[in-house]
């Protein structure tokens, strides 16, 4: 019998567990999720993780984790591998498809060499695009 592939949040990660002749190896999913999000931040036409919303919303109020971690997720198929979701903020007049299939190349080369677990799907959401000028403004917004 066939298990459900199991589907888990950023927030709610079970580690990964694996046998060496010297002993376990846990690599907590929290990891595998931070991996992704530095390996798309670093691509060009990449400005940041989409907001996880009102949960990060609310994170924020509090002084919680404010940092869009919902905006990864991760999938364990039946085989091991994992299948990969990011929702993403790209820079306006950029090709996105392009940006995007350069983000999931990153990502499954980042996970995979970094956790030596197979990457079955990186699938990459553009939840939104920004100006380049809009975010020096911020920027020089937020030093005054």
């Amino acid at each position: 019998m066939e298990e459900e592939p199991r589907s888990d949040t950023y927030d709610n990660l079970e580690p990964i567990q694996e046998e060496s002749g010297e002993g376990s190896i846990s690599i907590n999913l929290e990891v595998v999720a931070e991996i992704v999000a530095m390996a798309a931040k670093e691509v060009p036409g990449v400005v940041s993780l989409a907001s996880g919303g009102i949960k990060d919303d609310i994170a924020g109020l509090f002084g919680g984790r404010k940092d869009g971690s919902s905006s990864v997720t991760i999938k364990e198929e039946g085989d091991g591998s994992y299948n990969i979701g990011v929702k993403l903020i790209l820079t306006f007049g950029v090709q996105l498809a392009k940006v995007a299939q350069t983000v999931q190349v990153a990502v499954r080369e980042q996970v995979e060499n970094m956790t030596n677990k197979d990457v079955s799907k990186v699938n990459v959401i553009v939840d939104g695009i920004r100006r380049e000028d809009a975010l020096v403004e911020t920027s020089e917004e937020e030093l005054s």
